[in-house]
């Protein structure tokens, strides 16, 4: 196949991703949260000149991710006048992009078999999780291209002998901390590697892998030195963490069962979606296939046991958290793509009809599983599934026609507990432009918020309450809420919006 038909196949691969990453964002299918609201806004303070070192905050109290994203975001919410519609298109695109990367890798460590190369950049294109990652509005999301970034300098500089393979791999490995910082666990099988090859690698290489990796923190580094060094009492508490009480302290085998069931979905979510046992079963087996072979050759580098090291890189935090937190698991999933590529390739040149089959169906479940779950935005990660832009603004738009021009206050039940903050940005964003005039809000004090709307100072007649979906809120602070607003403004209607819900009031 000559390379213009290759590339002509590359682009057009390119293009289907790109069409089952944004295929629902026309009718405004987006999972739109508080972080994605307080992204936006910090974005957009970086457009109007206050720029930022910090970026969004870890689970950890006292660790921060990068502030990489936050720059990102900002050409989109620029060009989209603060849409989060046009920052998801953008993200998309970023994301679709991995489609390059991922044939370029696959072609080197296949020894330039371009059918492999062009299966794993199909698969990938067509994966479930890659499709949910695309329109996710959170930091994890763009570390789906720059892990592969990191993989494909250790192979260009250890296998290739190439010396930009370093400065890829530098580059790759720090703008995947900024992305997620527990994303630090791949300085494990890329040390592995360079110990393996150490002979293919000189002090300068090492010197200049050092250098670009910590320019790739350089705002990180920053950071802790403005603010002292938080991340230190962080790493510590996360360290010494465990359970308070000893009874249910995890063993070594809960956490090999937590492990094998969260790398398991991530294998069935980019393979076979439809059944995760299934899915998460034939990679595994794929992979303890590939160790059984190792010894068996002298190359010290064999791709499978590369792409292995790689599926399972995070291994080695699986005991100070995120079991249950798939996103830290971004960007193992093009490397499962690659690994199905490689195999299905191999059976292809002596059993053409199966490995036909086979592929047919890994499409069909990733395709049919994308069409049943990416019309719900990004189900994967989301608390409060319901949380979508669409319905948002049918929300606002309820509201403003209900208020018929007329000033009115809204309070709200919201995730994290009464901060307003997302209600603040669509009415800002949305309802400000199409209606003329915002609302108040006369809910809990919004003190330290990004941004909020004016607190009502108790002339308005029209209240509304909007309660969010009950996903991360406790259910005693519903009847809380209620029975708050119940003392202000008396019940005339209420209406839903899938799991959101709006009551119309008055106030006494």
């Amino acid at each position: 196949m000559g390379k213009i038909k290759i590339a002509i196949c590359v682009l057009a691969i390119f293009i289907l991703a790109f069409y089952l990453r944004v295929m629902f964002l026309p009718k405004n299918i987006l999972t739109f949260g508080y972080d994605q609201a307080r992204d936006a806004i910090i974005s957009q303070q970086i457009l109007k000149g206050d720029l930022k070192i910090q970026g969004p905050p870890a689970s950890t109290p006292g660790l921060y991710h990068g502030v990489f994203y936050y720059y990102v975001l900002a050409p989109a919410y620029l060009l989209g006048n603060g849409s989060p519609i046009v920052a998801a298109y953008w993200i998309a695109f970023l994301n679709s992009l991995v489609v390059f990367i991922v044939f370029y890798l696959t072609y080197l460590i296949s020894k330039r078999n371009v059918f492999a190369a062009l299966l794993a950049s199909f698969l990938f294109a067509v994966s479930f999780e890659a499709t949910q990652y695309a329109t996710w509005l959170s930091n994890p999301t763009i570390a789906i291209w720059t892990v592969q970034l990191m993989y494909l300098g250790l192979w260009i500089w250890l296998k290739e002998k190439r010396s930009y393979g370093v400065v890829l791999a530098g580059i790759g490995l720090g703008l995947s901390i900024q992305a997620e910082i527990f994303l630090a666990y791949h300085l494990v099988p890329l040390a592995f590697w360079v110990w393996t090859m150490r002979r293919n690698v000189t002090k300068k290489q090492c010197f200049i892998f050092i250098v670009s990796f910590l320019s790739a923190i350089s705002t990180m580094i920053v950071n802790e030195l403005k603010f002292g060094f938080q991340s230190i009492a962080g790493l510590r508490s996360l360290a010494l963490s465990t359970e308070a009480n000893l009874a249910y302290a995890k063993s070594v085998g809960d956490y090999l069962i937590l492990y094998l069931n969260q790398v398991g979905r991530i294998f069935a979510f980019n393979s076979y979606p439809g059944n995760i046992g299934y899915g998460g079963g034939i990679l595994l087996g794929l992979i303890f296939y590939s160790f059984s072979k190792l010894g068996k050759s002298d190359d010290k580098m064999q791709p499978t046991i590369f792409l292995s090291t790689w599926l399972f890189s995070h291994l080695t935090v699986v005991t100070v958290g995120g079991t249950s937190t798939p996103f830290l698991m971004v960007g193992i999933g093009p490397a499962v793509s690659i690994m199905l590529s490689l195999y299905i390739a191999k059976l292809f040149k002596n059993y053409k009809l199966i490995s036909i089959i086979i592929t047919t169906v890994l499409v069909f479940a990733n395709i049919s599983m994308i069409a049943r779950e990416n019309k719900s935005g990004s189900t994967l990660f989301s608390i409060q599934k319901d949380m979508l832009l669409s319905k948002q603004l049918s929300v606002v738009d309820y509201t403003y026609e209900k208020a018929q021009g007329k000033p009115f206050s809204l309070n709200t039940l919201t995730s994290p507990l009464w901060i307003n903050i997302v209600w603040t940005y669509v009415y800002k964003w949305y309802g400000m432009p199409k209606y003329g005039y915002l609302p108040t809000f006369h809910g809990h004090d919004q003190i330290g918020i990004l941004d909020s709307l004016t607190m009502d100072e108790g002339k308005i007649k029209n209240y509304f309450l909007i309660l969010e979906p009950m996903g991360g809120i406790p259910t005693q602070y519903l009847e809380l809420t209620l029975g708050e607003e119940n003392s202000v403004s008396k019940l005339l209607e209420e209406k839903t919006f899938g799991e959101i819900r709006v009551q119309e009031r008055i106030k006494i």
